[in-house]
């Protein structure tokens, strides 16, 4: 005998209208784009008919580092803080400094980018771990 679930099905019909919603919000926003890209090569043509236009780039993260910088706003962290810090606070500082949204999600992203930051220089000799009173350890520059 099947069990009805009326609420689930409910629920279930409810997420795929809201899914629907921003696929159809979606499209129309990259129709837009699609129209604004046309125009403006459009206009590239009117000046210049032979211009090479080239693939789109694509934009980074607003959290991209490049080689090395991660590093080196962990060693700035560092050094501005005077004790001790965890890879939380360390990772906090960096947030702010580039003004990239304070959410779990970034924070989450920025602290294991941070902790693997501290990993590589620890295992080069330019930062220690302290003992900390709690779960959590702390980095100090050697």
């Amino acid at each position: 005998m099947p069990v009805e679930r009326p609420n689930t099905v409910a629920g279930l019909i409810e997420k795929h209208r809201a899914i629907a919603g921003q696929i159809d919000a979606t499209r129309r926003q990259l129709d837009a784009l699609v129209f604004d890209l046309e125009a403006v090569e459009h206009t590239i043509r009117l000046f210049d008919p032979d211009a090479q236009l080239g693939r789109a780039k694509p934009l980074p993260s607003p959290h991209a580092a490049f080689r090395g910088e991660m590093r080196r706003d962990v060693l700035a962290v560092l050094r501005s803080c005077g004790e001790p810090a965890t890879s939380l606070q360390i990772a906090r500082k960096i947030i702010a400094d580039r003004a990239l949204p304070d959410d779990a999600k970034t924070v989450t992203m920025l602290r294991k980018r941070v902790g693997a930051a501290l990993w590589k220089l620890r295992a080069k000799g330019i930062v220690e771990e302290v003992p900390r009173a709690g779960e959590y350890k702390a980095w100090a520059l050697r």
